[in-house]
């Protein structure tokens, strides 16, 4: 008997999961759009501008929380879990920055953007870094977050499933 409720149950849990499979498909977001169903259809950006692109990846064991990203201390957009968002910029010195609770040193980019160059950063949370009050800046706690630039080849691949945020 107890074979057999143990077999119920497996069969039971294998068909809740294959059942979630498509809800996952999309990530958290349902209302948005996968990036790759939308990259063909995105402008390029006009002649004598550049793009960056801000992402974060969908992570079980990354912070939920959302962040506000900026560039030169002026906010172009809100990066959640497992979304991608881009701006186009004219040519010119960056620093491209998160809001973030704690310190970690060079947390933050300086680029040197070029017509027509195209940049991936990726924001990454640090949660043990954030539990443990890790922060430079004398005890503050909460999220800390990181801006990282990452070749494209690589982010391409990492932003092809995850949520667009078109800009808004």
């Amino acid at each position: 008997m107890r074979l057999v409720a143990r077999r119920t149950i497996a069969v039971l849990a294998l068909v809740l999961a294959v059942g979630l499979l498509p809800a996952c498909a999309n990530g958290p977001y349902p209302d948005l759009k996968p990036y790759s169903t939308v990259e063909t259809t995105l402008p390029p950006p006009a002649p004598g501008m550049a793009r960056i692109y801000f992402y974060r990846l969908l992570s079980y064991y990354d912070i939920q929380d959302g962040t506000t990203v900026y560039l030169n201390n002026q906010t172009v957009g809100f990066s959640r879990i497992g979304t991608v968002f881009y701006r186009d910029v004219t040519p010119g010195s960056y620093l491209l920055s998160v809001l973030s609770r704690g310190a970690y040193p060079n947390q933050f980019k300086t680029i040197q953007v070029a017509a027509g160059q195209v940049w991936y950063a990726r924001i990454e949370s640090l949660l043990s870094w954030s539990d443990t009050g890790g922060d430079l800046g004398g005890g503050s706690r909460g999220a800390t977050f990181t801006v990282n630039l990452i070749d494209p080849v690589m982010a391409k691949q990492e932003i092809h499933n995850l949520s667009y945020l078109p800009p808004g």
